[in-house]
C-alpha cells in the first residue's frame, strides 16, 4: 500500500551556490498556477492505485513561495480524489520571511500540522557563506509566527560544516535552536556538490571546508548538545523530540512505499522505484498531454530490495536486523574494532564515528 505522498514545487527567489535540488528561479503567478493544475492532473494518474495517504510532504524548492492557497487547493483535491487517513502528517517546507502568521493560520485551519523552516545558521557570517537572503531576525519571527497560529509541529534545518565554522560557533547556534519551542532538528554536513557554484569554489580552491577531524568534532557535538536537550537521535542527520519523529522520512528509511508528483520526483511503488523529468515545461507538456513524465525506472530484485533495507535502516540509529548481513561476520567484527559499528541483541548500528563514513561502510555490506 502507497502511504506517503511527495509534492515537489521547484521555484525559487534565489538559488542557493550549494544546493543540488532541482529548483528554478521563477516569480510568475501563471507559470504557478499552471504548475498547480498540472499537478493535479498527475495525481490523477495514480488513482486506481492501492494507497491510503497518512503522510504529505510539499518539498522544494521553496513551497513558501507559494500562496497558501495552492497548498489548500491541492490538499482538497488530494482528500476528494484518494484515500487519506484521519489525521494525516502534513508537511510544508518553508523559508524565512515568505510565510508569515496570516499564512500559518490559513496552513493550520486546513490541516498543515507540520512546518520545516530552511533557517540554517542563526549566524549572520554563516547566513553569508551559505547565500541566503534572510537574516537571524526572519528566522526568530518566522518560527514564533508558525507557533502562534498554533502549528507546533516545527523542524528547523541546520548547516555544519562551513568555512571558518569554530566549534564555538556550532555551540552558539545549537544553543539558540533549542532555546526555541521547536520539535525537531535535522543537522545536515555542507556538501560541495560538483554541478553547483559552492562545488566549483571548492574546486578552485576559493572555499576551504573543515578538515575531516574538525567535522567530526562537529558531528559529536551536535549529538551530545542535542541529547542533553532531549532531543532523540533518531536518524543519520535527524532529531526529535519525544513523538515527533518525521513520519514522511522514516517511511523514506523504512521502505514503505510512497508517491511522488512534479518535477523530478521520485516514487516507489510495487517494488518499482521512478522518478520524473527535472525540466519544468517538459514535464508540464507530458502530463497535460496524458503520458506520465517518467524519466527513469528501475525493477527492483530481491537482491536489490535486499540492499535498500541494509542501506536505508542504517540510516536509522535503531539499525537492521543482523540476519540482513550474517554472510558478513569477518567485515562486521572489523567495523566494530574501528568503532564504527555497534553490535547488540542481534541489531547491527552505525556509531556517531560510522554515521560519518555511512557511504563508505554500506558500500562494503551491501551485496
Amino acid at each position: 500500500m502507497v502511504k506517503g505522498l511527495y509534492i515537489h514545487i521547484p521555484f525559487c527567489n534565489i538559488k542557493c551556490p550549494y544546493c543540488d535540488f532541482t529548483s528554478i528561479t521563477i516569480n510568475n503567478e501563471e507559470i504557478y498556477k499552471k504548475y498547480i493544475e498540472t499537478l493535479k492532473k498527475e495525481l490523477l494518474f495514480y488513482k486506481n492505485e492501492n494507497i491510503n495517504f497518512e503522510t504529505i510532504y510539499f518539498g522544494g524548492g521553496t513551497p513558501s513561495i507559494l500562496n497558501p492557497k495552492y497548498i489548500i487547493d491541492i490538499i482538497n483535491f488530494i482528500k476528494k480524489n484518494f484515500k487519506i487517513v484521519k489525521n494525516p502528517e502534513i508537511t510544508v517546507e518553508v523559508n524565512p520571511k515568505t510565510y508569515r502568521f496570516e499564512d500559518f493560520s490559513i496552513l493550520k485551519e486546513f490541516g498543515i500540522n507540520r512546518v520545516s523552516i530552511g533557517v540554517q545558521s542563526f549566524l549572520v557570517k554563516n547566513l553569508k557563506m551559505l547565500g541566503r537572503n534572510h537574516t537571524p531576525e526572519d528566522c526568530l519571527k518566522t518560527v514564533e509566527d508558525c507557533l502562534k497560529a498554533g502549528i507546533e509541529n516545527i523542524n528547523l534545518d541546520l548547516i555544519f560544516g562551513i568555512q571558518n565554522q569554530t566549534l564555538e560557533d556550532l555551540e552558539e547556534d545549537l544553543k539558540i535552536y533549542t532555546s526555541l519551542d521547536i520539535k525537531h532538528i535535522s543537522a545536515y554536513m555542507l556538501t560541495p556538490y560538483e554541478e553547483t557554484p559552492l562545488g566549483q569554489l571548492v574546486k578552485n580552491g576559493y572555499f576551504n571546508l573543515p578538515s575531516d577531524e574538525e567535522i567530526e568534532d562537529m558531528y559529536k557535538l551536535i549529538i551530545d548538545y542535542l541529547k542533553s536537550k532531549n532531543f532523540y537521535h533518531y536518524e543519520l542527520s535527524n532529531w526529535a523530540k519525544e513523538g515527533y519523529q518525521c513520519k514522511h522520512n522514516l517511511f523514506y528509511w523504512e521502505n514503505v512505499q510512497f508517491l511522488g508528483v512534479g518535477v523530478s520526483a521520485w516514487s516507489y511503488i510495487n517494488n518499482v522505484r521512478f522518478g520524473s523529468t527535472k525540466n519544468l515545461f517538459d514535464y508540464i507538456e507530458k502530463v497535460n498531454s496524458g503520458v506520465k513524465p517518467i524519466l527513469f525506472k528501475e525493477f527492483l530484485t530481491e537482491k536489490d530490495l535486499k540492499n535498500e533495507k541494509i542501506m536505508l535502516g542504517l540510516r536509522l540509529t535503531k539499525g537492521i536486523d543482523k540476519n540482513l548481513i550474517q554472510d558478513k561476520e569477518n567485515l562486521i567484527k572489523l567495523l566494530q574494532n574501528e568503532n564504527l559499528l555497534e553490535d547488540k541483541k542481534n541489531r547491527v548500528r552505525l556509531t556517531p564515528k560510522g554515521f560519518l563514513l555511512s557511504n563508505y561502510i554500506i558500500s562494503k555490506l551491501l551485496d
